[in-house]
C-alpha cells in the first residue's frame, strides 16, 4: 500500500511539474511577436470581446481591469473603443498585459509598444486556434492544467458533433449562406472560423471556396440569388432580435424568391458569438448541426 501511495505521488509530482511554469516565460503571440512575461500578469486588459471569454471561462475574471465598450463584461473599467485603443486609459489602468485581437486592431500593437505597455495578440481563424489561445492565455496566466482541462472538455463535445455529421454525403448537406441583407454582405470565407464550424455540423458554406482578410469577404445580393441556398444564418445582435434579423432578411426585396425562405429555413444566430472566435463556437455548432439535420 505504501508503495502505491509513493508511486501516485510521484507521478502525481511529475504531472505537476510538467506543466508547471517557469518564469521569465516567452511565448509566440498569433501575429509572430516573441514576448517575455517575467512573472504571471495580475493586472489585464482585454481589448476585445473574444479574449474576455477565455480569461472569464479559465476563472481569471479578477485580473481583468479594462475592457472594450463592445464588451458585455460589466465588472472591468471601460476603456473604450477597439480601435484606435485609449492610451491614456490604458496606461492610468496600468496593466500587466494587454490582450489584444489581430486584424484592424494589429496596428495598436505597435503604439502599445512605443508607451511600454506589454501586448499579446490572440487570432484564431480556426477551432484548432480557439484551443491554442486558450492554452497561451492559460499558460501566461501561471496554470497551463486549467487550459487543458478546458480544451480537453471542448474537444470532446467537437469531436461527438462533427462524428455525427461526418457520414452525412455531400450532396445530402444543405447549401448554407451567413449575413445580413444589404447592398454588399460581409459573410464567412474559406480560412474563417464560421467556415470551419458550418462544414464540421453538416453544411456546406456557399462561400467556402473564397477568401478573404482573416476568412471574411464581401458579396452582393446577387451573389447569394446565384447560390439559392438551402438555410440562411443570420445575425443579431441586440437581445432578442432573432425576429426581427428574420424579418428583414425575409422581407428583403432581393431575397423574396430564395429557396431558403420560401422554405422556411431562415435562422437567427447570435451575431456576437458567430463573429468571435472563442469558447461559445461550441455552442454555436451544436446548433448549428440541430438545424441542418432537419434537411437531411
Amino acid at each position: 500500500m505504501k508503495k502505491y501511495l509513493s508511486f501516485v505521488l510521484v507521478l502525481t509530482l511529475t504531472f505537476t511539474l510538467l506543466f508547471a511554469v517557469q518564469y521569465p516565460l516567452t511565448l509566440v503571440d498569433d501575429a509572430g511577436h516573441a514576448v517575455t512575461f517575467e512573472n504571471a500578469p495580475q493586472r489585464v486588459i482585454s481589448a476585445a470581446p473574444s479574449i474576455t471569454d477565455f480569461l472569464l471561462e479559465l476563472g481569471y475574471s479578477k485580473n481583468i481591469v479594462g475592457v472594450t465598450k463592445y464588451d458585455s463584461y460589466t465588472k472591468a473599467t471601460n476603456i473604450g473603443l477597439m480601435y484606435p485603443l485609449n492610451m491614456e486609459k490604458i496606461l492610468y489602468l496600468k496593466p500587466d498585459v494587454v490582450f489584444m485581437f489581430g486584424g484592424f486592431q494589429l496596428s495598436q500593437y505597435q503604439r502599445l509598444s512605443k508607451i511600454g505597455v506589454k501586448a499579446f495578440v490572440l487570432n484564431a481563424n480556426n477551432l484548432d486556434g480557439v484551443y491554442r489561445d486558450l492554452m497561451d492565455v492559460a499558460t501566461i496566466m501561471g496554470d497551463p492544467q486549467k487550459g487543458q482541462k478546458l480544451v480537453s472538455s471542448l474537444e470532446e463535445k467537437v469531436l461527438k458533433i462533427s462524428k455525427a455529421a461526418y457520414n452525412i454525403p455531400i450532396d445530402k448537406r444543405p447549401k448554407v449562406f451567413y449575413g445580413t441583407p444589404g447592398k454588399q454582405i460581409w459573410t464567412a470565407g474559406m480560412g474563417s472560423f464560421l467556415n470551419e464550424v458550418i462544414s464540421l455540423a453538416g453544411g456546406v458554406n456557399v462561400t467556402g471556396n473564397y477568401a478573404g482578410p482573416n476568412g471574411w469577404l464581401p458579396v452582393s445580393p446577387e451573389f447569394v440569388v446565384a447560390q439559392n441556398p438551402d438555410v440562411i444564418l443570420v445575425p443579431y445582435f441586440a437581445p432578442n432580435g432573432q425576429k426581427a434579423a428574420v424579418k428583414a432578411f425575409e422581407s428583403y426585396p432581393a431575397f423574396k424568391n430564395l429557396k431558403a425562405v420560401k422554405e422556411g429555413h431562415v435562422y437567427a444566430i447570435d451575431g456576437n458569438v458567430a463573429s468571435q472566435p472563442n469558447t461559445k463556437l461550441v455552442g454555436l455548432l451544436e446548433e448549428l448541426y440541430n438545424i441542418f439535420s432537419k434537411l437531411w
